[in-house]
């Protein structure tokens, strides 16, 4: 039976179905997309190989709780898992609990648009940084109350730095 799991990417909700098919083998299914996984360990703690319908992608997970940070070649991701009961909506990715919102690049904050004690619908802008000579309107991946906001306009911000924090549960 395929496990469902809530994602967090760089700001971005994802939904994914595992099914553990045996031996480090999966199989996922990820919007609609279905993929065959084999994840084979080279270290015994944060390198792997993962094969994605037969082709090599080396990897290097660094894992803290439900967070972690995924590096596959040069690109780094941050990611915030959860486990979901059921299976997945058909409306859309829902995120209980706190989120975490980590920079999705390296820039500068340059308009915060929420304040802690805001309430804050999924899709709402948070924040404007400047990253490559772009703004990028960061935007609310949940509904909630923003419980914390951990940078001003003008810091400047690494790529998975916390901007602010969200809690789901205490809305309206």
């Amino acid at each position: 039976m395929a496990k469902n799991y809530r994602l967090n990417v760089n700001g971005a909700l994802q939904e994914v179905a595992i099914d553990e098919t045996g031996d480090g083998r999966f199989h996922a299914e990820l919007g609609d997309r279905s993929y065959e996984l084999e994840l084979e360990s080279v270290d015994d703690s944060t390198l792997f190989r993962l094969y994605v319908d037969g082709r090599r992608i080396p990897i290097a997970i660094r894992r803290d709780g439900k967070s972690a940070e995924v590096f596959i070649g040069p690109d780094r991701h941050y990611t915030e898992i959860e486990r979901s009961a059921g299976s997945l909506s058909a409306s859309g990715p829902a995120i209980a609990g706190e989120v975490r919102m980590p920079a999705p690049m390296t820039g500068q904050v340059t308009e915060v648009l929420v304040a802690a004690g805001d309430d804050v619908e999924e899709g709402d802008p948070l924040l404007v940084m400047v990253a490559m000579k772009m703004n990028n309107e960061i935007r609310s991946p949940a509904s909630g109350r923003v419980t914390e906001v951990s940078v001003a306009v003008g810091d400047a911000v690494d790529q998975g730095d916390i901007m602010l924090v969200i809690d789901t549960d205490a809305s309206e």
